[in-house]
């Protein structure tokens, strides 16, 4: 099987690579047109991060599953007690689509979870310039993956975040985007402005959610760091963005902000952490769904 998949790799090299170098150049040309070159400036900042992961095995019959989330500050401080949620759940069927599989699900729960943090992060602290929430926002509404699971602790995610496009302290910042809005290409436009750029600076748009509209940016904060998306429930003007750009810049790591990190390292599942839950409840002697294959 791998030979016949090794040999279609070689028979379809030229297409696949002539989709990604399509108007390559022309739109490299429009990505640099449009990037505007900001050296962000050092400036006090204190920022919250909070990011939410999950973990699961699966066995005959049912999975168990791990969630956990957290909102902290730069110095490592948690703002509001951590969500922690363990338990086993039998695989959700729809006669229409058939098996849902468990990482959609818990996925689903995890935006949840930083929804809640947000809220509660919100009314705890009155010193922090913004609350940095990992992903997107606009993924949380558009993704369909995400617009079918319907119940007791599953709804539909916008009704989570109407009232987040309202906020003016939260900023979602995603480290990888699939929209071309901008420039239009066969390819997502933090592609090209990732390879068409490289000096720090941005490129923004606003879009509108629910007669709500959201500023858009693609930002880096360092020279040859990775470009970042930044989405900001409100319209900010380039003045308003450059000062948010000023802040994460001044607590960023290699251009990435450096709450969001510390937010991902605390609450991280690693499959480590899943086999010691394994043997502390008693799963581990239950058989899993692939050992038929050796695996």
């Amino acid at each position: 099987m791998l030979f016949e998949l090794y040999s279609d790799a070689l028979k379809r090299r030229d297409s696949i690579i002539s989709k990604i170098n399509s108007n390559r150049e022309c739109i490299f040309k429009d990505a640099e047109k449009r990037w505007v070159t900001y050296e962000p400036r050092v400036t006090e900042s204190r920022l919250a991060g909070i990011d939410s992961s999950f973990n699961y095995r699966r066995y005959k019959g049912f999975y168990l599953y791990a969630i956990a989330g957290v909102s902290i500050t730069s110095k490592g401080d948690l703002i509001v007690n951590p969500i922690v949620k363990l338990d086993v759940e039998k695989l959700m069927y729809d006669k229409g689509r058939g098996y849902i599989s468990p990482r959609n699900i818990l996925l689903v729960r995890c935006m949840k979870i930083e929804y809640e943090l947000a809220k509660r992060s919100a009314k705890e602290v009155d010193d922090i310039d913004f609350l940095l929430i990992d992903g997107s926002l606009l993924a949380r509404f558009y993704d369909q993956r995400f617009k079918q699971y319907y119940n007791d602790d599953i709804k539909s995610l916008s009704d989570y975040y109407k009232d987040l496009l309202r906020s003016d302290n939260i900023i979602f910042v995603a480290k990888n985007s699939e929209s071309n809005s901008i420039l239009n290409g066969s390819l997502a436009d933090i592609y090209y402005f990732s390879k068409g750029t490289s000096k720090p600076g941005y490129a923004y748009e606003y879009q509108r959610i629910n007669d709500e509209e959201i500023t858009v940016a693609y930002v880096r904060l360092r020279s040859c760091t990775p470009i970042i998306k930044v989405e900001i429930p409100s319209k900010k003007d380039e003045k308003e963005i450059m000062e948010i750009i000023d802040i994460l810049a001044s607590e960023s790591i290699s251009g990435y902000p450096y709450v969001l990190r510390l937010a991902h390292e605390r609450c991280k599942i690693s499959d480590d952490d899943m086999s010691r839950i394994e043997d502390m409840i008693g799963l581990s002697i239950e058989e899993g769904d692939r050992e038929v294959l050796d695996e």
